[in-house]
């Protein structure tokens, strides 16, 4: 099933590079809020931001190398790639919408509620100051919502808010994303619910890194 799975995202991945090398992808980082610069050897060079990093595509050998380092896995290189084949430009509307309230993603919530909230919901439900702790040591920018939240930017035209409502005696805890309406103009629908999962497990991933910091244990 793991091949099979592999198999497809090369396949994804391929028709993805296909499409940005056969086309005005001046333009399309114009409308993605990208730059694109010529490196050594006078090739073409793109830097998204991705989250708390800057990851460079060399054209046209279409290689990816993060500014931190960090290997870029297939996934993100075809949200890489998506989120600049599908960029439309249309500029943030400063809305913010429930996954649910997307159109056409109504019927996937349960999906998004199970991979993406309720791990946030089950480490940070009683402890939300290291949930703002996570978020803003991955350049969040603190919100007003819920009992803490904060925005992160997966993409230049892609903000995600994340809420934490905290648990008490008398209410369970609760967990809560929100996007910009715009988002379907910058990245395919099935995309979604993978860049919103991906920055969870950054957040949790900052959050591990927290606690390991301030005890000095790897636990």
């Amino acid at each position: 099933m793991e091949l099979k799975k592999q198999k497809v995202y090369k396949t994804v991945f391929e028709l993805a590079c296909d499409e940005l090398i056969n086309s005005d992808y001046e333009n399309k980082c114009a409308k993605a809020g990208l730059k694109c610069t010529t490196g050594q050897g006078q090739t073409p060079l793109i830097a998204i931001p991705y989250f708390d990093e800057t990851i460079t595509i060399d054209l046209p050998q279409l290689s990816f190398h993060s500014s931190k380092g960090s290997n870029v896995t297939l996934v993100t290189k075809i949200l890489l790639l998506h989120y600049i084949n599908n960029a439309s430009g249309v500029p943030l509307s400063g809305e913010k919408v429930a996954y649910g309230d997307i159109p056409a993603c109504m019927h996937y919530e349960p999906v998004f509620v199970k991979r993406v909230l309720k791990p946030l919901q089950s480490v940070f439900g009683y402890n939300k100051y290291a949930f703002l702790e996570a978020g803003l040591a991955l350049n969040g920018k603190e919100e007003e919502y819920g009992d803490v939240s904060f925005t992160l930017f997966a993409f230049p035209k892609v903000p995600i808010t994340f809420i934490i409502w905290e648990g008490d005696e008398e209410f369970p805890p609760s967990a809560k994303a929100l996007f910009d309406p715009s988002i379907t103009g910058y990245l395919p629908l099935e995309d979604i619910v993978v860049i919103a999962k991906l920055a969870a497990a950054r957040i949790l991933k900052a959050a591990r890194k927290q606690h390991i910091d301030e005890s000095g244990d790897d636990v």
